[in-house]
């Protein structure tokens, strides 16, 4: 059991997501922008912008963006920027503005690394970009990506994996980055972990079963490991400074916690689960290929849709943990009054804080 328990962490921290199939995982874009920032691997960005006349603006920062001096722009653009900063873009148009940057943090290792800013809240504002980061593990970061990494102004980085995966693929990250562990689920007591670890030692793991884990441990988010997510989000709301927050592949807590996040901040819950998709789609390319290797070295013999299963999202996921919820508190808000321990007023300050 142990050696199983151990390949599989391995497998997982190594691949992160590296099977999909025509019953598994779609690449589609989920959460639509009309705004768009893309980082190419020169460190380039390619704006794609809707036509028509806008004057931009650019910058490292906030105060640096609004204090640049405009261009005009008519659509989609391509600027030159070095590798080693990130940039943010403002665009105004008939006295509508728009900030952007890129959502994805394309680096070494990570496909999961993305930036919850740019998003519409339901009374017409933006959460706040550079603010919130959330990823898949991080051992494959280089150091010579840390300069840009530092460009996003991460301070913490809340690793929410047990001991074990962290053993099995520590962070690596740049010295201006404080890594805290801050484990889900309780040491010593991992009842998923361990339900999945029988049924693929026994063989009765099955499709369906997988899908109903994933199913019960959203729900147990929003139950059993609520008081875990409740200092999370709290501790990250009160931060001064960007926080990033990860498990191994950076969709079931890690998608829990983003999506806490944004309830918070007044994000619809359609939104919400756009956004969580997308987990789909940013790993779609990396998922394609490894699994026959990956499995060669596996001690048993384990069904590969099984596996697409768990390690693709599906809306029925996060539906269920929201859909706890509901169940218990009535509505969002009554759950981020009683379940979250965040009052109306300091609910208000942080979409103040956090929204533009």
């Amino acid at each position: 059991m142990k050696n199983m328990k151990q390949w599989f962490l391995v497998a997982l921290a190594a691949s992160s997501f590296t099977y999909a199939n025509a019953q598994g995982i779609e690449k589609k874009i989920t959460l639509k922008e009309n705004f768009k920032a893309e980082r190419q691997a020169n460190g380039d960005y390619k704006l794609s912008i809707p036509k028509g006349t806008y004057q931009m603006q650019q910058g490292r920062d906030k105060k640096e963006l609004l204090a640049s001096k405009s261009i005009v722009v008519y659509g989609d653009t391509l600027i030159n920027s070095p590798k080693s900063e990130r940039l943010y873009f403002m665009l105004t148009n008939n006295g509508d503005t728009t900030v952007i940057t890129e959502r994805k943090i394309t680096v070494s290792g990570p496909s999961n690394f993305r930036d919850i800013g740019g998003i519409p809240t339901k009374d017409g504002k933006h959460v706040v970009w550079g603010q919130f980061y959330r990823a898949d593990e991080l051992s494959g970061l280089m150091e010579s990506e840390f300069p840009y990494l530092n460009s996003l102004g991460i301070k913490q980085v809340y690793d929410l994996r047990s001991q074990d995966e962290v053993n099995s693929k520590k962070d690596h990250l740049p010295e201006s980055m404080k890594w805290i562990h801050y484990p889900i689920f309780e040491e010593g007591n991992d009842a998923q972990m361990k339900a999945v670890m029988q049924k693929f030692m026994d063989g009765s793991m099955t499709k369906e079963a997988a899908n109903e884990l994933l199913i019960k441990a959203n729900q147990d988010f929003a139950t059993k490991n609520l008081p875990r997510f409740q200092v999370l989000v709290k501790q990250m709301l009160d931060a001064d400074s960007p926080s990033l927050f990860h498990c191994t592949a950076g969709k079931d807590r890690t998608g829990f916690t983003s999506a806490l996040i944004l309830s918070v901040l007044n994000v619809d819950q359609e939104t919400i689960l756009d956004e969580y998709l997308m987990t789909n789609y940013y790993t779609y390319d990396k998922i394609q290929g490894g699994m026959d290797k990956m499995f060669g070295s596996a001690p048993v013999k384990i069904d590969k849709e099984v596996v697409t299963q768990l390690m693709m999202v599906d809306k029925a996921y996060l539906e269920a943990g929201l859909n706890e919820i509901i169940k218990k508190y009535g509505t969002m808000d009554n759950f981020i009054r009683e379940g979250l321990k965040i009052s109306d007023e300091q609910r208000l300050s942080y979409q103040k804080k956090y929204t533009y």
